[in-house]
């Protein structure tokens, strides 16, 4: 599985990197805050020990048809909990995962506008990610510690993508602010039974 996940990635990277920059296609690299914890889905109220950290990557917007696009993306993500506690560590810590991100998002261009020059849009899809590393931090402890986990571990995380964003231009760049939501579906190895990834991020983006 983990094999064939790093094959999409890279099939998406070539993808992104050799599509011809056009009228039509826009190649973009986006960079930002994601604010993420590990939580049972539905548990709306367990949204507390938040993990703050970067996430970006690139990305290609291919229009379909009228105001739709598909837009498939490469990305960085790292997502965890802090101050946690669960049957295999007994006392409290922070935990975090490097993932490897695949997401390909179905995007609504609208024809809203916050301002003269703004755009609003909206995308939705499914992601696959490969975990790169994981890490966790003891209470008391200044350093974080990579998990010496085996392969069964080292599963990847599946999920659907939420979000909205604006275009707007600044001098001669196009500009995207992006908002978005990220649902994990997949049991995470090591953690409590139901517990799934959650993550809010917001990014700025360039459209080439």
């Amino acid at each position: 599985m983990k094999t064939k996940i790093l094959t999409l990635a890279i099939f998406t990277m070539a993808t992104i990197l050799t599509v011809p920059v056009n009228a039509q296609v826009s190649f973009g690299t986006r960079h930002g805050l994601a604010i993420s914890t590990l939580a049972k889905t539905g548990d709306l109220y367990d949204n507390d020990e938040m993990l703050f950290s970067y996430t970006g990557g690139i990305f290609i917007t291919a229009p379909v048809k009228g105001v739709f696009a598909i837009q498939p993306e490469l990305n960085y993500i790292c997502k965890g909990r802090s101050d946690e506690t669960t049957e295999f560590i007994e006392s409290s810590y922070r935990s975090r995962y490097h993932y490897l991100q695949v997401p390909v998002l179905a995007r609504f261009n609208t024809n809203l506008s916050m301002t003269e020059n703004t755009k609003v849009y909206f995308n939705a899809g499914p992601y696959i990610s490969a975990l790169l590393i994981s890490q966790n931090k003891p209470d008391g402890s200044s350093e974080w510690k990579d998990d010496d986990y085996d392969e069964v571990g080292k599963d990847p995380d599946l999920g659907i993508i939420l979000g909205m964003g604006v275009t707007f231009p600044v001098n001669r760049l196009t500009l995207q602010a992006d908002l978005r939501y990220d649902l994990g579906l997949a049991k995470l190895n090591y953690q409590p039974e139901d517990y799934h990834t959650k993550a809010l991020s917001l990014t700025i983006g360039i459209l080439f």
